[in-house]
């Protein structure tokens, strides 16, 4: 599917409304939950060099699927599905060759693209989830549960706060889920996505790796970054070392981790993160 997207970048002359085929690119991919409007604070720290896309990945934002009726196959939220939202979004905007950063799910969906056209991937920055399993050995099984408990509105932000500090296992994650969340006509709080796509999602990331095709952009050489915020609960630090280990003699490949930050690294690191792209970015 055609992703609803955002769109930034301040070209010189200050008309573009377009992405200008010369421009450097950036696709940030946000994590389950997220919308692609999350990512504008960092954004704003790059538009003046770079040209950034922020897609709603689907069953989030404004890229939501139908419900489908009566029996008809319903769509599934692998990897590989996410990853095909993007390239179909890419071609549509003739928004390549680019950088893929992803944060969260985004990790998987940005390999997925980039193992499905190599060729429009310049380099890709994985932010804060494992290659295998649910979330690298966090927090996965434990934000399944959050979302099956999840109402789908509250009466007020207070509420919706104290259910997060109630029952989601980070706070970080709290935090973010918070600042994507809505208030309708009537200032009821709703969250931006479908409840039963992020629990499809959950499902389908136990049995799903994406090791292998990072191995394979490796052979191409396109450089990977792989960042953990250094407390983060989600991705612990046993498995990061773990896929540090496995990746060890392949010079495309860097594992940093960013001190005083979580799950949410771009955001509670955001100077530093920014400045980090800067320079991978502009190599």
């Amino acid at each position: 599917m055609k992703l609803a997207y955002q769109l930034w970048h301040r070209p010189q002359n200050h008309t573009q409304t377009e992405p200008n085929p010369q421009s450097k690119k950036i696709v940030f991919l946000h994590g389950m939950g997220g919308t692609g409007a999350l990512w504008r604070p960092i954004a704003a720290g790059l538009e003046d060099h770079f040209e950034i896309l922020a897609p709603d990945q689907r069953g989030h934002g404004k890229s939501q699927i139908p419900h489908l009726p009566g029996g008809r196959i319903q769509p599934s939220y692998t990897p590989l599905d996410y990853g095909k939202d993007v390239i179909e979004t890419l071609d549509e905007l003739h928004f390549h060759p680019t950088w893929l950063v992803g944060h969260s799910m985004g990790v998987r969906t940005a390999v997925a693209a980039a193992h499905l056209r190599p060729d429009w991937v310049k380099g890709i920055v994985l932010i804060d989830l494992g290659f295998s399993g649910v979330a690298g050995g966090g927090l996965g099984e434990g934000l399944a549960q959050l979302i099956r408990l999840l109402p789908e509105s509250f009466e007020n932000r207070e509420a919706a706060r104290e259910f997060m500090k109630t029952y989601c296992p980070d706070p970080s994650i709290a935090q973010y889920l918070m600042a994507v969340s809505v208030r309708d006509a009537s200032h009821r709080v709703h969250f931006p996505f479908d409840h039963g796509a992020l629990i499809q999602t959950i499902s389908a990331a136990r049995d799903a790796s994406v090791r292998e095709w990072v191995k394979e952009l490796t052979e191409r050489n396109i450089p990977i970054h792989v960042l953990r915020g250094q407390t983060s609960l989600v991705w612990t630090h046993e498995e990061f070392e773990s896929e540090r280990k496995i990746f060890a003699n392949y010079p495309s490949v860097r594992f940093v981790e960013f001190a005083n930050a979580g799950h949410g690294l771009p955001f509670e690191q955001r100077p530093a993160f920014v400045e980090y792209l800067k320079q991978v970015l502009s190599s």
